[in-house]
């Protein structure tokens, strides 16, 4: 016997279309959200992707950053070694200016010296000789040999030694001169004189006090030949200088000797003829000789040496 099924109830078709509906809504959904999901995973990576190239770029930065740094500080201390180095050549060549300097004063001391003694003494001889004047004393000078000269006449009687009246007072008013004057040509334990130029100091080497006669010989009680009279003229000469003004035994020259001495030449340094009696009397004479200092030593040594080193 078949088996009749029963009709549907009507509501049973709207139930299963809504059911479709929701599904179908449902898998849009779900595919919609596939969609986004999909489009935010793909701007994820490339935002990543992005964001790695930047920090690659900025490591890439930073590595040349350090390395123009290391550039600069490799430069900065080839600079503060170049510096030092300047520095050093700088400081040399400051020393050596510094010797050149002093060796050209030592070399314009040297040509000074050399050329400007007879200037010196040219000038010591005129004072000396003005300030004589002025006492009313009146000797001769002559300026080329640096010697300031004494006639017999003035100082001595014929063969004799000792001092006429006007020869002391003669020589008394040289012995004032002459301190006044040399203490400013050498060097002194006493005060140099005010009005001294400082740059005449110690220039002298000696003042030698000679004793000359003429041709003719002598033989005295008191004076064998011409050798003993002339010697005894030249070392009173010297004395009554001391005596009257002992300043002038006190003064030295540069190497720290006696400036004043005496010396001897007889007959063996005419100034005029001697076969005339004119020519004798001038012969009969005390000289002052002075006697520049030249340059010291060790100086000329130095000199020397530069120029056979050049």
């Amino acid at each position: 016997m078949s088996r009749i099924t029963p009709p549907a109830p009507p509501h049973a078709d709207t139930e299963d279309s809504y059911l479709a509906s929701l599904s179908d809504l449902m898998v849009g959904l779900l595919f919609i959200f596939i969609i986004i999901l999909m489009a935010f995973a793909l701007n994820y990576r490339q935002a990543e992707s992005t964001s790695n190239a930047e920090t690659i770029k900025q490591q890439a930065e930073k590595q040349r950053l350090i390395a123009e740094t290391q550039i600069q500080q490799q430069k900065r201390v080839q600079l503060v070694q170049e510096t030092e180095k300047l520095r050093k050549e700088q400081q040399s060549l400051s020393q050596q200016t510094t010797q050149l300097v002093e060796e050209k004063q030592r070399l314009e001391t040297i040509i000074v010296r050399l050329t400007d003694n007879n200037a010196v003494r040219r000038t010591l001889l005129r004072d000396i000789e003005r300030d004589l004047q002025n006492r009313g004393v009146r000797v001769f000078i002559d300026e080329k040999n640096g010697i300031l000269r004494l006639p017999e006449e003035l100082l001595f009687a014929s063969a004799q030694a000792n001092f006429r009246p006007s020869g002391e007072q003669a020589i008394k008013q040289l012995s004032f001169v002459l301190a006044e004057i040399l203490p400013c040509y050498s060097q002194t334990a006493t005060v140099i004189q005010p009005q001294c130029n400082q740059r005449s100091e110690s220039r002298l080497e000696a003042v030698f006090i000679e004793g000359h006669t003429d041709n003719q010989p002598i033989n005295t009680p008191q004076f064998k030949d011409n050798w003993a009279l002339a010697n005894a003229r030249a070392i009173n000469t010297y004395q009554a200088l001391i005596n009257h003004a002992p300043l002038l035994d006190t003064l030295q020259n540069g190497q720290a000797q006696a400036l004043l001495s005496v010396s001897v030449y007889e007959a063996r340094r005419p100034v005029a003829d001697q076969d005339s009696e004119e020519g004798r009397r001038q012969n009969r004479r005390i000289d002052l000789r002075f006697l520049m200092a030249s340059p010291p030593p060790e100086l000329v040594e130095h000199a020397a040496q530069r120029l056979r080193a050049e």
